[in-house]
């Protein structure tokens, strides 16, 4: 009898052990073996209201070992440094235990925003370098509530995650519009797009995009439409159901991460003058201008995923990597004309559409020169 109960006593002491060494490794992260650290997921969320109690749930770490495999494992709040959400603005958080330090940024947000709040006169009065917090929702309307909202100052806007801050309309930044006339804005710059994620509703009908809402039967200006900005940020924003995600015609210091780009008619991310200084860095990019036949003036439209204008001066500064790119400028059903300019030109150019279109004028990455 004795020699049993000290065999349950030595199982379950070894059961313990095992539970705290595994424990100890996934909470405090430090592995003898590790040579780096990185954040693998950054919170679930990353935006909060002055006073608001940050929260660190989906924070996730990820070491990188000397055998040259990965471990992932959640960080203890202890090991975070405390912030500061009594004022609004951009709040560095300090993770340091033993070997590692890391640190990620969260927004403490000037005007929390609202899916049934004016977001135009929101904008208006907000003052250079705000954060606008828009909260989890569906910012839709049947009129023009949320088309074409002109951006000319240093704003931050800031969404709960592309899955639950849901935008449908589109943003114009660097210039206003009026009467179908954009004005530049001269020296804007630091503008961020995080965490929103821009949709638009529409049918394919007798082989046109027809768009919902206060679109109408198309979408020149895409999810961002951007003019002569400097360091504009889009970060884990997904894009779907656009001519293009971004549409710019200079771009300087322009920063895309970890954004989705899908089901997009034209281009993902379209420079269409000069683009320097700038990097488009771990983002995916599938079903994009799929069966689509498009013309801007005489011309077809180049389609893909990517596509970048340089100067005369050339490509400089630029970086693209560790992008996914999948199922670009693919033929599986009947076309699609984005509008009557382009049947109409097609229709009198007498090419086989399938040549005309799939290899001559789309491509994933695409360099032109102005």
């Amino acid at each position: 009898m004795k020699f049993k109960h000290l065999k349950k006593l030595f199982v379950n002491l070894f059961l313990v052990a095992i539970i705290l060494i595994v424990n100890i490794f996934f909470v405090s992260g430090c592995s003898r073996n590790a040579i780096g650290y990185h954040i693998k997921s950054l919170p679930n969320k990353i935006v909060y209201a002055v006073g608001e109690t940050v929260k660190f749930d989906g924070l996730k770490i990820e070491s990188l070992n000397a055998d040259g495999s990965y471990h992932t494992f959640c960080i203890s709040e202890k090991d975070i440094a405390q912030v500061d959400t009594s004022t609004p603005g951009k709040k560095n958080v300090e993770i340091e235990r033993n070997n590692m330090a890391l640190s990620f940024d969260i927004y403490v947000a000037n005007t929390i925003v609202n899916d049934s709040d004016n977001l135009k006169d929101i904008i208006a009065n907000a003052s250079n370098d705000d954060i606008l917090y828009l909260r989890q929702g569906e910012y839709k309307s049947q009129t023009d509530e949320f088309k074409d909202i002109v951006v000319e100052k240093s704003l931050t806007f800031v969404g709960d995650g592309a899955d639950k801050t849901k935008f449908f309309g589109n943003f114009i930044v660097g210039a206003t519009l009026e009467n179908g006339i954009f004005t530049k804005v001269n020296n804007l710059k630091n503008i961020q797009f995080i965490g929103i994620g821009f949709q638009q509703e529409y049918e394919i009908k007798n082989n046109f995009v027809n768009y919902n809402n206060a679109y109408g039967s198309t979408d020149y200006n895409g999810a961002i439409r951007c003019f002569d900005t400097k360091n504009l940020t889009v970060s884990n924003c997904n894009f779907s159901g656009y001519a293009y995600g971004i549409l710019g015609e200079n771009a300087n210091g322009l920063y895309v991460n970890g954004c989705k780009f899908k089901n997009i008619f034209k281009t993902a991310i379209k420079i269409t003058n000069d683009v320097t200084n700038s990097t488009i860095f771990k983002n995916i990019f599938a079903d994009i201008a799929t069966n689509m036949i498009a013309f801007e003036g005489n011309e077809q439209s180049n389609l893909g995923a990517i596509s970048l204008s340089f100067a005369s001066t050339g490509q400089k500064g630029v970086i693209i990597s560790k992008n996914s790119f999948s199922r670009i400028g693919l033929h599986n059903d009947d076309v699609i004309y984005y509008d009557m300019l382009s049947k109409q030109t097609h229709s009198t150019s007498q090419v086989d559409v399938y040549k005309y279109l799939y290899i001559n004028n789309t491509s994933t990455i695409s360099f032109l020169s102005t």
